[in-house]
């Protein structure tokens, strides 16, 4: 049967072996499928890698403007709305592209992003711009496409979308040491963490062992030095460790168990933290929160084992943590510790904000580390910043699509 539209609600970082643009590859093999009379239409997270392929078979692409990622049902609606108006011969829509050479990541409840995405939102209730999107990209997903860019739908209007794409990309350029700063190493962690706060924990984002980002969830480089710190009053969670689990549920809630904890994914997870811990509590069928908007996520066995002045959340199901659920399962009440480290690089933002007396993210060596350079990139674009040296100049000029990708109107 003839059909209006595709709506596909995607990542946009995907990759394979033999595949680095999987959401490319989906888009084309959907377009093949359905035919030029078909809308397309595309939602992506703004850590996608944007190809020109994928670009060149849908024809709409939205991506979601915040993060933390509360913006999902919002930009879903509007790409429905987008997609309708196309069918119904309402909107001629083109898109304006800008892929930007930088790697870097912006936390969007803060100055200086947030004052862009309220001036994209903004521009968006004007008559022609139909939608802006502000892709921060993915470095870790070591693509020839991936990093930052912008991508501008107008109304009809191809020059309007080209300037408004350059003048994104341009401010989005201007801002990209801003939240990099955020970063601190392991060591200045702590040295706040050491501090007393009466006013809520330190919460410390482990965000370099992010499993939303991919990353193992098991390194052990902030559980050592909390110790060799002689920090009290700590919690940690999630270490992902399905043997030691196995050895947790059989000691039994009360016990001490011998655990090699963590370090086992690789070198960059850092070594196992070998000891005797206390078992203080086991839930067998555990749920934590998930992104808001969105019901509980169920992992199975969760435990709290202690060693030294640290309770550690462990699990047998990796996940990011998004909220302090993760610990009221198991006994533990992040309020009233002293500091609470979180293997989550942003999306605990919205629920630990509030008990927070300070949030810190550090970049322990592990594999989602913001010191690009250090990382061991194969297929990169080049050049970007900033591990190259670049300038404004290097940003390319917008080029525009029409979609399909044999549509009357050639692209740009």
């Amino acid at each position: 049967p003839d059909l209006d539209m595709v709506l596909l609600s995607l990542h946009g970082a995907q990759v394979a072996d033999g595949y680095p643009d999987c959401e490319g590859e989906l888009v084309a093999a959907v377009r093949a499928a359905v035919g030029d009379g078909t809308v397309v239409g595309v939602l992506l997270d703004l850590h996608a890698s944007i190809s020109e392929w994928l670009l060149e078979h849908a024809n709409l692409v939205t991506v979601i403007k915040e993060y933390p990622h509360t913006d999902f049902p919002v930009t879903a609606q509007q790409l429905v709305s987008l997609c309708v108006g196309l069918v119904e011969k309402r909107i001629c829509p083109v898109t304006a592209f800008v892929p930007l050479p930088l790697y870097t990541l912006w936390h969007t409840p803060e100055q200086p992003s947030r004052a862009l995405v309220e001036r994209a939102r903004k521009l968006e209730s004007s008559e022609n711009v139909l939608h802006i999107s502000l892709v921060h990209g993915f470095p870790w997903s070591d693509v020839a496409d991936s990093g930052a860019a912008v991508l501008v739908i107008a109304d009809d209007d191809a020059d309007l979308a080209k300037r408004v794409a350059a003048e994104f990309a341009l401010a989005l350029w201007r801002i990209r040491e801003a939240d990099l700063g955020h970063y601190l190493s392991i060591q200045p962690c702590l040295a706040v963490a050491a501090q007393s706060h009466a006013d809520g924990p330190v919460v410390i984002a482990d965000a370099a062992d992010n499993p939303g980002a991919g990353c193992g969830g098991d390194s052990t480089w902030l559980l050592h030095a909390l110790l060799e710190s002689g920090v009290s009053g700590a919690a940690l969670g999630m270490v992902y460790d399905p043997n030691s689990m196995k050895r947790i549920l059989a000691a039994g809630e009360g016990q001490v168990v011998a655990l090699q904890l963590g370090g086992y994914s690789g070198a960059l997870a850092g070594p196992p933290l070998v000891g005797q811990f206390e078992v203080l509590c086991i839930r067998v069928n555990a749920s934590i929160d998930a992104m808001p908007g969105y019901p509980p996520i169920e992992v199975g066995p969760l435990a709290a084992v202690r060693m030294g002045g640290i309770d550690i959340v462990v699990s047998a199901y990796r996940e990011q943590v998004f909220g302090p659920r993760l610990f009221r399962e198991v006994g533990l009440e992040p309020r009233e510790k002293r500091v609470v480290v979180l293997k989550s690089a942003q999306h605990f933002y919205k629920a630990f904000e509030p008990i927070a007396a300070r949030i810190l993210y550090c970049d322990s060596p592990c594999s989602r580390s913001v010191n690009f350079a250090s990382l061991p990139f194969a297929s990169r674009r080049t050049p970007v910043w900033p591990i190259d040296p670049c300038t404004d100049a290097d940003i390319p000029a917008p080029r525009v699509f029409y979609a399909p990708k044999n549509a009357p109107s050639a692209a740009d």
